[in-house]
């Protein structure tokens, strides 16, 4: 993908969540029951940086462990929508891609439903690298993608492919989706990713791979039948 691309790819998708902010919020009042698991991986009084917070649901979980929480999204209306919902934490606009904070600043990131929505390997080779730069040496990368290979999202996987071949694959990679939010015309892009694809991404000269499994509704299923990855590494 094309780094012209990549960039109004990027801006489409902070638009989109800056009008649907409100509602999303709405839809993001309960927690997953994924959560559980990942507060058992963090140690008390841990540094936590939340990659892609959202509206901070996150820190409902964590804050019982008196970690020092930090959450960064590059939609404002997230941001903004955040701060309402916990006043007593810090949120920023940033990007994860060119984070400002110094090397080996935090125990642990949490990555949750925010990765998929880099176009372009290009852009999650630079965030996996700044992931790798701020994390103190052992600390925990906990990162959650949808899983797109699902029924329901047939239609959208097949309009993909058939852009990628009208485009030769100059374009978009085939697995390059557009969904849309709701009844609305707002639609969000994501790379429905592959398990060995995103595994490529923390090579094993840097990070090591502790758990890669497929998650529904908190239970643990295969593949097929799960609606998220869920990839757990350490820094080396």
């Amino acid at each position: 993908m094309k780094e012209k691309l990549s960039t109004k790819i990027r801006h489409l998708v902070r638009e989109t969540y800056d009008a649907i902010a409100s509602e999303f919020d709405q839809t993001r009042q309960h927690k997953w029951l994924e959560f559980d698991y990942f507060s058992d991986l963090i140690k008390k009084k841990s540094k936590v940086l939340d990659l892609g917070c959202g509206n901070g649901r996150l820190y409902d979980v964590l804050k019982e462990k008196h970690i020092d929480y930090i959450g960064i999204d590059q939609s404002s209306g997230m941001i903004e929508t955040a701060r309402c919902n916990h006043p007593e934490v810090q949120f920023k606009i940033s990007d994860m891609v060119d984070l400002d904070f110094p090397d080996h600043s935090f125990d642990a990131l949490f990555s949750i439903a925010s990765f998929h929505h880099l176009p372009g390997k290009p852009l999650r080779k630079r965030a996996v690298k700044e992931m790798h730069r701020i994390l103190k040496k052992d600390g925990l990368v906990i990162l959650t993608v949808w899983n797109l290979f699902q029924w329901k999202y047939i239609i959208n996987l097949l309009s993909s492919v058939a852009i990628f071949l009208i485009h030769f694959g100059f374009k978009t990679a085939w697995n390059d989706l557009w969904i849309k939010w709701g009844n609305s015309g707002q639609r969000r892009y994501y790379h429905a990713f592959l398990p060995r694809e995103l595994k490529r991404l923390f090579d094993v000269k840097h990070w090591k791979i502790e758990e890669l499994y497929f998650t529904k509704k908190g239970s643990r299923v295969n593949f097929l039948r799960s609606f998220n990855i869920c990839l757990i590494v350490r820094k080396k």
